[in-house]
């Protein structure tokens, strides 16, 4: 069994690397082979087709994503500090881990980016999702839509971090509170 999960492991991380360096349409099935070190054959052993893959791949980060960033998270805090909390620790890790949000954003902008996919991923983050809607309903931040609350703030973590990767800012701890500060003055009410 560990065997089979290294194997599987291997091409998630090698499509993870390729994809995130080359996008999908330069990352060829037979190149995620030779870089998990597996035969072409194999991978379709884990995986009906690349869009198999590719959709696995994500549901994958996503949880990674939502497991790192509910470690720390307390929901005996105020609402405020546990929300404060959650962009924390997102933005650490996307500056952590830029492959992987390099990946999330070429998903989410590509056709592969589907409804019945993105409510798959959205269970990883029920703890999270329900301290906004405790927040929205207590009129702590203004009543918009989750996803427009994501978008106000998650993307511009991810975005953040592919501009500091690229060396174009550097997010010091100072300025990631400065930005908190900014994102929790766009959505409080």
């Amino acid at each position: 069994m560990n065997q089979i999960k290294d194997k599987r492991t291997a091409i998630l991380e090698a499509a993870l690397k390729l994809i995130s360096e080359n996008g999908f349409h330069g990352t060829a099935m037979s190149k995620v082979a030779k870089e998990a070190g597996v035969s072409a054959g194999i991978i379709y052993h884990y995986f009906d087709s690349k869009d198999d893959l590719i959709d696995d791949l994500y549901r994958t980060v996503k949880r990674k994503s939502a497991d790192t960033v509910l470690e720390s998270y307390d929901q005996s805090r105020p609402l405020r500090a546990q929300i404060r909390q959650i962009w924390e620790d997102i933005f650490k890790y996307c500056l952590r881990h830029p492959q992987e949000v390099i990946f999330m954003e070429q998903y989410s902008t590509s056709p592969y980016y589907r409804a019945e996919v993105e409510a798959d991923v959205s269970q990883y983050f029920t703890p999270i999702i329900a301290c906004f809607e405790r927040a929205r309903q207590e009129m702590i931040i203004k009543d918009l839509p989750q996803s427009v609350i994501a978008t106000l703030t998650l993307n511009v973590a991810s975005s953040l971090a592919q501009k500091q990767a690229a060396g174009l800012i550097n997010l010091t701890d100072e300025l990631v509170e400065r930005i908190i500060d900014a994102l929790w003055e766009a959505i409080r009410e």
